[in-house]
């Protein structure tokens, strides 16, 4: 009979099924943190799959920041959009 292989999916689940015990050990806030992480992950599989890796660890590091990337650029947006506004309303208030 021949194996069956996993699917990409399938290990990046078995992987965060290994720090299962990990994740019991940290507090609520942190296990939320690391969930979000994992979800990352779970996110970018496919694109995972199209690598040759024996683990998929590396591929799910990389999915986590891409993911903390789009978050960051996401930040920096309103932070320009909000020093605009309040410079735009402190010139506005010295023109009255």
């Amino acid at each position: 009979m021949g194996r069956t292989l996993a699917t990409f999916t399938q290990l990046v689940q078995q992987e965060i099924d290994s720090w299962s015990r990990y994740r019991r050990a940290l507090r609520r806030e942190d296990q939320q943190a690391l969930d979000v992480l994992f979800a990352a992950a779970r996110h970018h599989a496919s694109a995972g799959a199209y690598l040759a890796r024996e683990t998929p660890f590396e591929v799910m590091l990389l999915s986590m920041l891409i993911e903390q990337q789009k978050h960051v650029v996401t930040l920096q947006q309103k932070v320009v959009t909000l020093e605009t506004s309040r410079h735009h309303d402190s010139t506005q208030g010295m023109a009255s």
